[in-house]
Protein backbone atom coordinates (compact mmCIF):
# COMPACT_ATOMS: atom_id res chain seq x y z
CA UNK A 1 0.00 0.00 0.00
CA UNK A 2 2.80 2.05 0.65
CA UNK A 3 4.07 1.54 -2.37
CA UNK A 4 1.28 2.74 -4.60
CA UNK A 5 1.03 5.47 -2.51
CA UNK A 6 4.16 6.91 -3.52
CA UNK A 7 3.55 6.09 -7.24
CA UNK A 8 0.77 8.38 -7.65
CA UNK A 9 2.32 10.90 -5.77
CA UNK A 10 5.58 10.89 -7.87
CA UNK A 11 3.39 10.80 -11.47
CA UNK A 12 1.70 14.28 -9.46
CA UNK A 13 4.68 15.70 -9.49
CA UNK A 14 5.89 14.48 -13.39
CA UNK A 15 2.67 16.06 -14.50
CA UNK A 16 2.87 19.38 -13.08
CA UNK A 17 6.36 19.59 -14.14
CA UNK A 18 5.27 18.84 -17.45
CA UNK A 19 3.04 21.82 -16.91
CA UNK A 20 5.33 23.74 -15.86
CA UNK A 21 7.50 23.28 -18.89
CA UNK A 22 4.79 23.12 -21.37
CA UNK A 23 3.77 26.67 -20.16
CA UNK A 24 7.42 28.04 -20.24
CA UNK A 25 7.78 26.86 -23.71
CA UNK A 26 4.48 28.35 -24.85
CA UNK A 27 5.11 31.58 -23.08
CA UNK A 28 9.48 31.86 -25.01
CA UNK A 29 7.40 31.19 -27.95
CA UNK A 30 4.78 33.82 -27.93
CA UNK A 31 7.48 35.99 -26.72
CA UNK A 32 9.41 35.32 -29.66
CA UNK A 33 6.79 35.88 -32.18
CA UNK A 34 6.00 39.29 -29.86
CA UNK A 35 9.21 40.75 -29.90
CA UNK A 36 9.96 41.60 -33.69
CA UNK A 37 6.20 42.89 -34.09
CA UNK A 38 6.09 45.34 -31.38
CA UNK A 39 10.01 46.59 -32.09
CA UNK A 40 8.13 47.23 -35.73
CA UNK A 41 5.66 48.83 -34.51
CA UNK A 42 7.75 50.84 -32.29
CA UNK A 43 10.24 51.55 -34.81
CA UNK A 44 7.24 52.64 -37.44
CA UNK A 45 5.46 54.82 -34.54
CA UNK A 46 8.98 56.77 -33.96
CA UNK A 47 9.60 57.15 -37.53
CA UNK A 48 5.78 58.62 -37.97
CA UNK A 49 6.55 61.09 -34.78
CA UNK A 50 10.32 61.86 -36.46
CA UNK A 51 8.17 62.59 -39.77
CA UNK A 52 5.98 64.41 -38.08
CA UNK A 53 8.81 66.69 -36.65
CA UNK A 54 10.24 67.23 -39.97
CA UNK A 55 7.06 68.64 -41.17
CA UNK A 56 6.61 71.19 -38.81
CA UNK A 57 10.37 72.12 -38.89
CA UNK A 58 10.19 72.46 -42.73
CA UNK A 59 6.32 74.12 -42.32
CA UNK A 60 7.91 76.64 -39.26
CA UNK A 61 10.93 77.77 -41.96
CA UNK A 62 8.28 78.43 -44.76
CA UNK A 63 6.20 80.71 -42.20
CA UNK A 64 9.30 82.60 -41.43
CA UNK A 65 10.32 82.70 -45.30
CA UNK A 66 6.39 84.06 -45.79
CA UNK A 67 6.51 87.04 -43.03
CA UNK A 68 10.08 87.68 -44.62
CA UNK A 69 8.05 88.54 -48.40
CA UNK A 70 5.27 89.78 -46.66
CA UNK A 71 7.04 92.70 -44.52
CA UNK A 72 5.55 90.67 -41.14
CA UNK A 73 7.67 90.83 -38.45
CA UNK A 74 9.94 88.22 -37.86
CA UNK A 75 11.04 88.28 -34.20
CA UNK A 76 14.45 86.91 -33.46
CA UNK A 77 13.24 84.43 -31.29
CA UNK A 78 9.40 82.37 -31.33
CA UNK A 79 7.83 79.00 -30.50
CA UNK A 80 5.24 77.57 -32.91
CA UNK A 81 2.31 75.04 -32.06
CA UNK A 82 0.57 72.55 -33.92
CA UNK A 83 -1.52 69.75 -32.53
CA UNK A 84 1.41 68.03 -30.36
CA UNK A 85 4.45 68.81 -31.82
CA UNK A 86 6.65 72.48 -31.03
CA UNK A 87 8.97 74.19 -33.26
CA UNK A 88 11.76 77.08 -31.73
CA UNK A 89 12.52 79.27 -34.29
CA UNK A 90 15.66 81.34 -33.66
CA UNK A 91 16.82 83.95 -35.71
CA UNK A 92 20.16 85.71 -36.58
CA UNK A 93 20.37 89.00 -38.76
CA UNK A 94 23.59 90.46 -40.57
CA UNK A 95 23.34 93.08 -42.82
CA UNK A 96 21.82 92.01 -45.69
CA UNK A 97 21.55 88.14 -44.69
CA UNK A 98 19.17 86.06 -42.07
CA UNK A 99 19.94 82.68 -40.75
CA UNK A 100 17.02 81.23 -39.45
CA UNK A 101 16.97 77.63 -37.49
CA UNK A 102 14.50 75.58 -36.66
CA UNK A 103 14.13 72.86 -34.04
CA UNK A 104 10.87 70.77 -33.50
CA UNK A 105 9.92 68.46 -31.42
CA UNK A 106 6.95 65.99 -31.33
CA UNK A 107 6.61 63.16 -28.31
CA UNK A 108 10.55 63.06 -28.04
CA UNK A 109 11.25 62.95 -31.47
CA UNK A 110 13.62 65.92 -32.94
CA UNK A 111 14.26 67.18 -36.09
CA UNK A 112 16.32 70.77 -37.21
CA UNK A 113 16.67 72.34 -40.02
CA UNK A 114 18.80 75.66 -41.23
CA UNK A 115 18.14 78.21 -44.09
CA UNK A 116 20.35 80.80 -45.08
CA UNK A 117 18.63 83.72 -46.88
CA UNK A 118 19.92 86.85 -48.40
CA UNK A 119 18.08 89.79 -49.60
CA UNK A 120 17.87 90.50 -53.64
CA UNK A 121 19.66 93.41 -54.76
CA UNK A 122 17.43 96.18 -55.13
CA UNK A 123 13.53 97.20 -54.18
CA UNK A 124 11.10 95.43 -51.96
CA UNK A 125 8.09 97.06 -51.28
CA UNK A 126 6.78 95.09 -47.90
CA UNK A 127 4.73 97.80 -46.69
CA UNK A 128 1.21 99.86 -47.99
CA UNK A 129 2.42 102.70 -46.98
CA UNK A 130 6.39 103.15 -45.55
CA UNK A 131 7.74 106.36 -44.17
CA UNK A 132 10.66 107.93 -42.61
CA UNK A 133 11.01 109.90 -39.83
CA UNK A 134 8.44 112.33 -41.04
CA UNK A 135 5.56 109.72 -40.36
CA UNK A 136 2.39 109.78 -41.76
CA UNK A 137 -0.95 112.07 -41.10
CA UNK A 138 -3.88 110.70 -42.21
CA UNK A 139 -7.24 112.57 -42.47
CA UNK A 140 -10.80 112.05 -43.27
CA UNK A 141 -11.77 108.56 -45.17
CA UNK A 142 -8.36 107.81 -45.63
CA UNK A 143 -7.78 104.01 -46.43
CA UNK A 144 -4.66 102.35 -46.05
CA UNK A 145 -5.29 98.47 -47.28
CA UNK A 146 -2.40 96.76 -45.97
CA UNK A 147 0.67 96.87 -44.25
CA UNK A 148 2.13 100.58 -42.73
CA UNK A 149 5.76 100.94 -41.60
CA UNK A 150 7.11 104.22 -40.48
CA UNK A 151 9.78 105.54 -38.57
CA UNK A 152 7.68 108.38 -37.12
CA UNK A 153 4.65 109.16 -35.83
CA UNK A 154 1.13 107.84 -37.21
CA UNK A 155 -1.23 110.67 -36.31
CA UNK A 156 -4.69 110.46 -37.54
CA UNK A 157 -8.33 112.27 -37.48
CA UNK A 158 -11.44 111.84 -39.00
CA UNK A 159 -11.79 108.07 -38.67
CA UNK A 160 -8.82 106.92 -41.39
CA UNK A 161 -8.36 103.03 -41.83
CA UNK A 162 -5.67 100.62 -41.92
CA UNK A 163 -6.80 97.44 -42.77
CA UNK A 164 -3.16 95.73 -42.38
CA UNK A 165 -0.76 95.76 -39.18
CA UNK A 166 0.65 99.43 -38.16
CA UNK A 167 3.94 99.52 -37.19
CA UNK A 168 5.79 102.68 -35.63
CA UNK A 169 9.78 102.58 -35.16
CA UNK A 170 10.82 104.08 -31.76
CA UNK A 171 14.54 105.93 -32.75
CA UNK A 172 15.54 105.91 -29.02
CA UNK A 173 14.40 104.93 -25.38
CA UNK A 174 13.78 107.22 -22.88
CA UNK A 175 15.87 106.16 -19.53
CA UNK A 176 14.61 106.27 -16.08
CA UNK A 177 16.24 109.33 -14.01
CA UNK A 178 14.51 108.14 -10.49
CA UNK A 179 13.03 104.74 -9.52
CA UNK A 180 11.18 103.31 -6.37
CA UNK A 181 10.23 99.65 -6.27
CA UNK A 182 9.81 97.09 -4.12
CA UNK A 183 8.26 93.22 -4.39
CA UNK A 184 6.25 92.16 -7.22
CA UNK A 185 3.69 91.11 -4.39
CA UNK A 186 3.72 94.51 -2.28
CA UNK A 187 4.22 94.66 1.41
CA UNK A 188 1.71 97.62 1.89
CA UNK A 189 -0.63 99.40 -0.59
CA UNK A 190 -2.21 103.08 -0.10
CA UNK A 191 -6.07 102.90 -1.58
CA UNK A 192 -7.57 106.40 -3.18
CA UNK A 193 -10.36 107.08 -4.93
CA UNK A 194 -13.43 105.47 -2.84
CA UNK A 195 -15.70 106.72 -0.18
CA UNK A 196 -14.12 105.45 2.35
CA UNK A 197 -9.99 106.08 1.19
CA UNK A 198 -8.48 109.57 0.64
CA UNK A 199 -9.80 110.85 -2.54
CA UNK A 200 -6.22 111.44 -4.25
CA UNK A 201 -2.55 110.25 -3.61
CA UNK A 202 0.71 112.08 -4.30
CA UNK A 203 4.32 111.09 -4.18
CA UNK A 204 7.06 113.90 -3.92
CA UNK A 205 10.45 113.16 -6.10
CA UNK A 206 13.38 115.08 -7.61
CA UNK A 207 14.93 114.97 -10.60
CA UNK A 208 19.07 115.04 -11.54
CA UNK A 209 19.05 116.07 -14.95
CA UNK A 210 16.82 119.00 -17.28
CA UNK A 211 16.54 116.69 -19.56
CA UNK A 212 12.73 116.50 -20.08
CA UNK A 213 10.42 114.02 -18.59
CA UNK A 214 8.56 112.21 -20.74
CA UNK A 215 6.88 109.21 -18.91
CA UNK A 216 6.10 107.63 -15.79
CA UNK A 217 5.31 104.42 -14.54
CA UNK A 218 3.42 102.93 -11.92
CA UNK A 219 2.08 99.73 -10.05
CA UNK A 220 -1.36 100.11 -9.88
CA UNK A 221 -4.45 97.95 -9.50
CA UNK A 222 -8.42 98.87 -8.70
CA UNK A 223 -11.05 96.87 -7.10
CA UNK A 224 -13.38 96.32 -9.34
CA UNK A 225 -14.08 95.43 -12.73
CA UNK A 226 -16.91 98.01 -12.88
CA UNK A 227 -17.40 101.67 -13.62
CA UNK A 228 -14.69 103.90 -12.39
CA UNK A 229 -13.74 107.32 -12.64
CA UNK A 230 -10.80 107.73 -14.52
CA UNK A 231 -7.32 109.66 -13.26
CA UNK A 232 -5.34 112.61 -14.00
CA UNK A 233 -2.07 112.13 -13.42
CA UNK A 234 -0.16 115.33 -12.63
CA UNK A 235 3.37 116.61 -12.26
CA UNK A 236 3.01 119.98 -9.69
CA UNK A 237 4.95 121.97 -8.08
CA UNK A 238 5.88 122.40 -4.62
CA UNK A 239 4.67 124.33 -1.77
CA UNK A 240 5.38 125.60 1.38
CA UNK A 241 4.94 122.60 4.50
CA UNK A 242 6.01 119.92 1.77
CA UNK A 243 3.14 119.49 0.22
CA UNK A 244 1.49 119.63 -3.86
CA UNK A 245 0.38 123.03 -4.90
CA UNK A 246 -1.88 124.00 -7.56
CA UNK A 247 0.08 124.71 -10.44
CA UNK A 248 0.42 121.62 -12.94
CA UNK A 249 3.35 121.22 -14.96
CA UNK A 250 2.41 118.29 -17.13
CA UNK A 251 -0.48 115.99 -17.38
CA UNK A 252 -2.17 112.68 -18.70
CA UNK A 253 -5.40 111.03 -18.25
CA UNK A 254 -5.54 107.36 -17.18
CA UNK A 255 -8.37 105.41 -18.51
CA UNK A 256 -10.10 102.83 -15.34
CA UNK A 257 -10.14 100.07 -17.65
CA UNK A 258 -6.00 100.15 -18.06
CA UNK A 259 -5.70 99.32 -14.89
CA UNK A 260 -5.95 95.75 -13.77
CA UNK A 261 -7.90 94.28 -10.66
CA UNK A 262 -4.36 93.04 -9.62
CA UNK A 263 -0.91 94.79 -9.29
CA UNK A 264 0.44 95.85 -13.11
CA UNK A 265 3.04 97.90 -14.25
CA UNK A 266 1.34 100.72 -16.49
CA UNK A 267 3.38 103.57 -18.47
CA UNK A 268 1.94 106.53 -18.78
CA UNK A 269 3.22 109.08 -21.33
CA UNK A 270 2.59 112.98 -21.21
CA UNK A 271 0.07 115.06 -22.98
CA UNK A 272 3.56 117.28 -23.80
CA UNK A 273 6.95 117.07 -21.88
CA UNK A 274 8.23 119.39 -19.30
CA UNK A 275 11.76 119.64 -18.00
CA UNK A 276 12.48 120.04 -14.43
CA UNK A 277 14.99 121.92 -12.03
CA UNK A 278 17.40 119.48 -10.79
CA UNK A 279 17.23 118.62 -6.89
CA UNK A 280 13.86 120.96 -6.83
CA UNK A 281 10.81 118.81 -5.15
CA UNK A 282 8.22 118.39 -7.06
CA UNK A 283 4.89 116.21 -6.94
CA UNK A 284 3.16 113.17 -8.81
CA UNK A 285 -0.58 113.22 -8.18
CA UNK A 286 -2.93 110.70 -8.79
CA UNK A 287 -6.58 112.87 -9.21
CA UNK A 288 -9.46 111.30 -9.31
CA UNK A 289 -13.09 111.22 -8.34
CA UNK A 290 -14.93 108.96 -5.63
CA UNK A 291 -16.14 106.18 -6.15
CA UNK A 292 -18.48 104.76 -4.22
CA UNK A 293 -18.10 101.01 -2.96
CA UNK A 294 -14.52 100.55 -5.18
CA UNK A 295 -11.09 102.12 -4.82
CA UNK A 296 -7.51 102.42 -6.63
CA UNK A 297 -4.29 101.57 -4.87
CA UNK A 298 -0.89 101.84 -5.62
CA UNK A 299 2.12 99.51 -4.61
CA UNK A 300 4.07 100.73 -1.82
CA UNK A 301 7.51 99.83 0.26
CA UNK A 302 8.94 101.57 3.67
CA UNK A 303 11.95 104.05 2.61
CA UNK A 304 12.24 103.01 -0.98
CA UNK A 305 12.72 106.18 -1.82
CA UNK A 306 15.30 108.48 -0.38
CA UNK A 307 14.50 111.69 -2.02
CA UNK A 308 10.32 112.18 -1.59
CA UNK A 309 7.14 110.96 0.83
CA UNK A 310 3.78 109.96 -0.20
CA UNK A 311 0.47 112.00 1.34
CA UNK A 312 -3.11 111.02 0.61
CA UNK A 313 -6.09 113.84 0.27
CA UNK A 314 -7.73 115.95 -1.97
CA UNK A 315 -6.00 117.84 -4.93
CA UNK A 316 -8.46 119.89 -6.08
CA UNK A 317 -9.53 122.06 -2.89
CA UNK A 318 -7.68 125.10 -1.37
CA UNK A 319 -5.25 125.77 -3.65
CA UNK A 320 -3.46 122.35 -3.75
CA UNK A 321 -5.36 120.75 -1.39
CA UNK A 322 -5.26 119.29 1.88
CA UNK A 323 -2.76 116.53 2.22
CA UNK A 324 -2.05 113.87 5.41
CA UNK A 325 0.55 111.88 5.75
CA UNK A 326 0.07 108.38 4.75
CA UNK A 327 0.38 105.46 7.46
CA UNK A 328 3.16 104.10 8.26
CA UNK A 329 4.65 107.25 7.12
CA UNK A 330 7.44 106.01 6.08
CA UNK A 331 5.90 104.64 3.10
CA UNK A 332 6.63 105.12 -0.21
CA UNK A 333 5.11 104.35 -3.94
CA UNK A 334 6.22 102.14 -6.67
CA UNK A 335 6.99 104.43 -9.51
CA UNK A 336 10.01 105.73 -11.90
CA UNK A 337 10.30 108.60 -13.90
CA UNK A 338 11.02 108.75 -17.66
CA UNK A 339 13.45 111.30 -19.44
CA UNK A 340 14.15 111.63 -22.91
CA UNK A 341 14.02 109.37 -25.82
CA UNK A 342 12.40 109.52 -29.17
CA UNK A 343 9.64 106.89 -28.95
CA UNK A 344 7.19 106.34 -31.88
CA UNK A 345 3.55 107.27 -31.41
CA UNK A 346 -0.08 105.75 -33.12
CA UNK A 347 -2.81 107.91 -32.72
CA UNK A 348 -6.47 108.24 -33.99
CA UNK A 349 -6.59 105.32 -36.28
CA UNK A 350 -8.50 102.28 -36.53
CA UNK A 351 -6.33 99.26 -37.30
CA UNK A 352 -6.64 95.88 -38.52
CA UNK A 353 -9.47 93.70 -40.57
CA UNK A 354 -9.77 89.87 -39.78
CA UNK A 355 -6.78 90.56 -37.56
CA UNK A 356 -3.82 93.19 -38.11
CA UNK A 357 -1.42 94.32 -35.01
CA UNK A 358 -0.26 98.07 -33.39
CA UNK A 359 3.38 97.69 -32.20
CA UNK A 360 4.47 101.64 -31.41
CA UNK A 361 5.94 102.61 -27.66
CA UNK A 362 2.58 104.97 -27.36
CA UNK A 363 -0.84 103.70 -28.50
CA UNK A 364 -3.18 106.80 -27.84
CA UNK A 365 -7.34 106.14 -29.29
CA UNK A 366 -7.05 103.56 -31.31
CA UNK A 367 -9.55 100.46 -32.36
CA UNK A 368 -7.50 97.66 -32.81
CA UNK A 369 -8.59 94.00 -34.61
CA UNK A 370 -5.70 92.32 -33.49
CA UNK A 371 -3.23 93.59 -30.74
CA UNK A 372 -1.99 96.26 -29.45
CA UNK A 373 1.98 95.99 -28.42
CA UNK A 374 2.70 99.31 -26.64
CA UNK A 375 4.21 100.45 -23.33
CA UNK A 376 1.93 103.26 -22.53
CA UNK A 377 -1.22 103.79 -23.90
CA UNK A 378 -4.27 105.79 -23.25
CA UNK A 379 -8.17 105.59 -24.97
CA UNK A 380 -7.81 102.52 -26.94
CA UNK A 381 -10.15 100.07 -27.32
CA UNK A 382 -7.36 97.30 -25.92
CA UNK A 383 -4.82 97.43 -23.11
CA UNK A 384 -1.06 97.33 -23.61
CA UNK A 385 0.81 94.09 -24.60
CA UNK A 386 3.70 95.00 -22.97
CA UNK A 387 6.04 91.73 -24.09
CA UNK A 388 7.26 93.05 -27.46
CA UNK A 389 9.99 95.32 -27.49
CA UNK A 390 9.47 98.98 -29.11
CA UNK A 391 10.15 98.14 -33.22
CA UNK A 392 13.49 99.62 -34.63
CA UNK A 393 13.53 102.12 -37.97
CA UNK A 394 13.57 100.27 -41.06
CA UNK A 395 15.27 101.25 -43.63
CA UNK A 396 13.92 102.79 -47.18
CA UNK A 397 13.24 100.27 -50.51
CA UNK A 398 15.74 101.97 -53.05
CA UNK A 399 19.59 103.24 -52.38
CA UNK A 400 20.87 106.28 -54.16
CA UNK A 401 22.90 103.74 -56.09
CA UNK A 402 19.33 101.66 -57.34
CA UNK A 403 18.41 105.65 -58.86
CA UNK A 404 21.36 106.67 -60.12
CA UNK A 405 21.52 102.75 -62.24
CA UNK A 406 18.35 104.03 -63.87
CA UNK A 407 18.99 107.23 -64.24
CA UNK A 408 22.10 105.72 -66.13
CA UNK A 409 19.96 103.43 -68.54
CA UNK A 410 17.51 106.30 -69.44
CA UNK A 411 20.66 108.41 -70.29
CA UNK A 412 21.94 105.70 -72.68
CA UNK A 413 18.84 105.57 -74.63
CA UNK A 414 19.45 109.64 -75.52
CA UNK A 415 19.17 112.96 -74.43
CA UNK A 416 16.04 115.53 -75.13
CA UNK A 417 17.42 119.17 -74.24
CA UNK A 418 14.26 121.46 -73.27
CA UNK A 419 11.13 120.95 -71.77
CA UNK A 420 8.61 118.62 -73.34
CA UNK A 421 4.63 119.34 -73.43
CA UNK A 422 1.69 116.99 -75.24
CA UNK A 423 -1.59 118.08 -75.05
CA UNK A 424 -4.93 118.05 -76.46
CA UNK A 425 -4.94 114.95 -78.99
CA UNK A 426 -1.60 114.05 -78.93
CA UNK A 427 -0.13 110.87 -78.51
CA UNK A 428 3.66 110.26 -78.36
CA UNK A 429 5.91 107.56 -77.36
CA UNK A 430 8.83 108.72 -75.24
CA UNK A 431 12.21 106.28 -73.39
CA UNK A 432 14.22 105.09 -72.72
CA UNK A 433 16.03 108.52 -72.58
CA UNK A 434 16.43 111.79 -70.40
CA UNK A 435 14.78 114.53 -70.69
CA UNK A 436 17.24 117.59 -69.57
CA UNK A 437 13.88 119.97 -68.41
CA UNK A 438 10.22 119.66 -67.30
CA UNK A 439 7.31 117.06 -68.39
CA UNK A 440 4.23 118.32 -69.06
CA UNK A 441 1.44 116.06 -69.98
CA UNK A 442 -2.45 117.78 -70.18
CA UNK A 443 -5.88 118.43 -71.98
CA UNK A 444 -6.26 114.21 -72.90
CA UNK A 445 -3.04 113.79 -74.10
CA UNK A 446 -1.36 109.98 -74.22
CA UNK A 447 1.94 109.01 -73.79
CA UNK A 448 3.61 106.45 -74.07
CA UNK A 449 6.53 105.27 -71.74
CA UNK A 450 8.55 102.62 -74.11
CA UNK A 451 11.70 102.31 -71.55
CA UNK A 452 13.46 103.88 -68.44
CA UNK A 453 12.84 107.79 -68.37
CA UNK A 454 14.99 110.17 -66.32
CA UNK A 455 12.94 113.80 -65.85
CA UNK A 456 15.35 116.50 -65.00
CA UNK A 457 13.04 119.13 -64.08
CA UNK A 458 9.06 118.44 -62.92
CA UNK A 459 6.42 116.08 -64.12
CA UNK A 460 2.83 117.45 -64.29
CA UNK A 461 0.08 114.90 -65.63
CA UNK A 462 -3.50 116.35 -65.53
CA UNK A 463 -6.31 117.39 -67.11
CA UNK A 464 -7.86 113.60 -68.40
CA UNK A 465 -4.35 113.15 -69.80
CA UNK A 466 -2.65 109.12 -69.46
CA UNK A 467 1.32 108.74 -69.22
CA UNK A 468 1.61 104.65 -69.18
CA UNK A 469 3.83 102.03 -69.86
CA UNK A 470 3.67 100.47 -73.02
CA UNK A 471 2.80 96.62 -73.97
CA UNK A 472 6.53 95.68 -75.05
CA UNK A 473 6.76 95.87 -71.11
CA UNK A 474 4.68 92.78 -70.75
CA UNK A 475 4.55 91.98 -66.71
CA UNK A 476 7.62 93.76 -66.31
CA UNK A 477 6.91 97.05 -64.24
CA UNK A 478 8.97 100.23 -65.63
CA UNK A 479 10.37 103.44 -64.13
CA UNK A 480 10.10 106.94 -64.33
CA UNK A 481 12.45 109.07 -62.45
CA UNK A 482 12.26 112.57 -61.69
CA UNK A 483 14.96 115.45 -60.00
CA UNK A 484 12.05 117.58 -59.62
CA UNK A 485 8.55 117.21 -58.53
CA UNK A 486 5.77 115.52 -59.76
CA UNK A 487 2.00 116.49 -59.95
CA UNK A 488 -0.68 114.44 -60.95
CA UNK A 489 -4.67 116.27 -60.95
CA UNK A 490 -7.63 116.82 -62.61
CA UNK A 491 -7.90 113.28 -63.55
CA UNK A 492 -4.62 112.93 -65.25
CA UNK A 493 -2.74 109.29 -64.53
CA UNK A 494 0.26 107.32 -64.53
CA UNK A 495 -0.52 103.56 -65.16
CA UNK A 496 1.17 100.32 -66.21
CA UNK A 497 -0.04 98.54 -69.79
CA UNK A 498 -3.14 97.67 -68.88
CA UNK A 499 -2.10 94.33 -67.08
CA UNK A 500 -3.04 93.07 -64.02
CA UNK A 501 0.55 92.60 -62.75
CA UNK A 502 1.86 95.95 -64.44
CA UNK A 503 3.16 98.36 -62.23
CA UNK A 504 4.96 101.84 -62.68
CA UNK A 505 7.52 102.64 -60.25
CA UNK A 506 7.80 106.74 -60.06
CA UNK A 507 10.19 108.43 -58.11
CA UNK A 508 11.75 111.49 -57.58
CA UNK A 509 14.89 112.52 -55.26
CA UNK A 510 13.03 116.26 -54.56
CA UNK A 511 13.07 117.07 -50.60
CA UNK A 512 10.02 119.42 -50.89
CA UNK A 513 8.60 121.07 -49.03
CA UNK A 514 10.98 121.45 -46.63
CA UNK A 515 13.95 121.94 -49.34
CA UNK A 516 15.19 125.58 -50.42
CA UNK A 517 12.43 127.02 -52.86
CA UNK A 518 9.79 124.33 -52.20
CA UNK A 519 7.64 126.83 -50.86
CA UNK A 520 4.54 124.96 -49.50
CA UNK A 521 4.56 122.22 -52.77
CA UNK A 522 5.22 119.14 -52.04
CA UNK A 523 8.03 116.55 -53.74
CA UNK A 524 4.16 114.36 -54.61
CA UNK A 525 0.73 115.66 -55.06
CA UNK A 526 -2.03 113.38 -55.75
CA UNK A 527 -5.42 114.01 -56.59
CA UNK A 528 -8.08 111.90 -58.70
CA UNK A 529 -7.23 108.61 -59.56
CA UNK A 530 -3.82 107.14 -60.42
CA UNK A 531 -3.87 103.42 -61.79
CA UNK A 532 -0.76 100.66 -61.00
CA UNK A 533 1.55 103.32 -59.91
CA UNK A 534 4.07 102.77 -56.79
CA UNK A 535 5.09 106.44 -56.24
CA UNK A 536 8.51 106.62 -54.16
CA UNK A 537 9.39 110.36 -52.79
CA UNK A 538 12.16 109.20 -49.38
CA UNK A 539 13.34 113.23 -49.40
CA UNK A 540 10.61 114.50 -49.48
CA UNK A 541 6.61 114.46 -49.11
CA UNK A 542 3.76 112.62 -50.64
CA UNK A 543 0.44 114.67 -50.18
CA UNK A 544 -2.91 112.39 -51.06
CA UNK A 545 -6.18 113.76 -51.43
CA UNK A 546 -9.63 114.15 -53.23
CA UNK A 547 -9.62 110.78 -53.90
CA UNK A 548 -5.96 109.57 -55.01
CA UNK A 549 -5.38 105.95 -55.90
CA UNK A 550 -2.17 103.96 -55.74
CA UNK A 551 -0.66 100.89 -54.87
CA UNK A 552 2.00 101.41 -52.32
CA UNK A 553 3.79 104.65 -51.50
CA UNK A 554 7.04 105.38 -49.90
CA UNK A 555 8.51 108.97 -48.53
CA UNK A 556 10.23 111.00 -45.65
CA UNK A 557 6.49 111.87 -44.83
CA UNK A 558 3.39 110.84 -46.65
CA UNK A 559 -0.34 113.29 -45.95
CA UNK A 560 -3.56 111.17 -46.90
CA UNK A 561 -7.04 113.18 -46.82
CA UNK A 562 -10.12 113.16 -48.36
CA UNK A 563 -11.49 109.34 -49.95
CA UNK A 564 -7.43 108.56 -50.53
CA UNK A 565 -6.80 104.79 -51.27
CA UNK A 566 -3.51 102.80 -51.33
CA UNK A 567 -4.46 99.31 -52.37
CA UNK A 568 -1.34 97.18 -51.88
CA UNK A 569 -0.97 93.88 -53.73
CA UNK A 570 1.39 91.38 -51.86
CA UNK A 571 3.24 91.13 -54.79
CA UNK A 572 4.89 93.94 -54.49
CA UNK A 573 7.18 92.52 -51.69
CA UNK A 574 9.11 90.86 -55.43
CA UNK A 575 8.78 92.89 -57.88
CA UNK A 576 11.50 92.00 -60.57
CA UNK A 577 12.50 95.00 -62.86
CA UNK A 578 13.45 94.30 -66.53
CA UNK A 579 16.38 95.65 -66.10
CA UNK A 580 17.86 97.29 -62.17
CA UNK A 581 17.05 95.54 -59.33
CA UNK A 582 15.42 92.87 -58.03
CA UNK A 583 13.26 92.53 -55.17
CA UNK A 584 12.65 90.29 -52.39
CA UNK A 585 14.12 87.43 -49.98
CA UNK A 586 16.79 84.77 -51.89
CA UNK A 587 17.24 81.21 -50.25
CA UNK A 588 20.72 80.66 -50.35
CA UNK A 589 20.63 77.64 -48.06
CA UNK A 590 18.74 74.66 -46.98
CA UNK A 591 19.54 71.46 -44.74
CA UNK A 592 18.99 69.49 -41.66
CA UNK A 593 20.91 69.71 -38.63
Amino acid sequence: MINVAKRKSTRGYILLLNGLLFVSITFFLVAAIIAPVYATSQAATGSVRSTQSFLVANSAVEESMYRLKNGFTLHSSETLELGNATATILVSSGSDTKTIRVDSETDGFFRSIETNVSKGEGVSFNYGLQAGRGGFELGGGAVVNGNVYSNGNIIGSGGPRITGGATVASQSSPTADQSSTGPATPTNEIAFGGNATPQDFAQSFTVSTTTPVTAVRLYLKRTTTGWMNDVTLRIVTNKSGNQPNKTTLASANIDTYQVTTSYNYLSVPFDSTVSLTPGTTYWLVLDTSTTWGSNYAVAAASNSYADGIAKAGEWRSNNGGTWSAVSPSTLDSYFDIYVGGETGLIKGVTVGQNGGDVWAHEVTNVTANGTIYCQASNGNNKACNTSRPDPTEQPFPISDGNIQDWKDEATAGGVIVGNQTYGGADTAVIGPGKIEGDLNVGAGAVVTVAGTLYVTGDITVNGGASLRLALSYGSDPGVIVSDGNIKMSGGGTISGNGGSDSYVLVVTTSDCPDGPGCGSTSAVEVSGGTDSVILNAQQGTIKFTGGAIANQATAYKISMSGGTQINYLTGMADINFSSGPSGGWNVDSWSEI
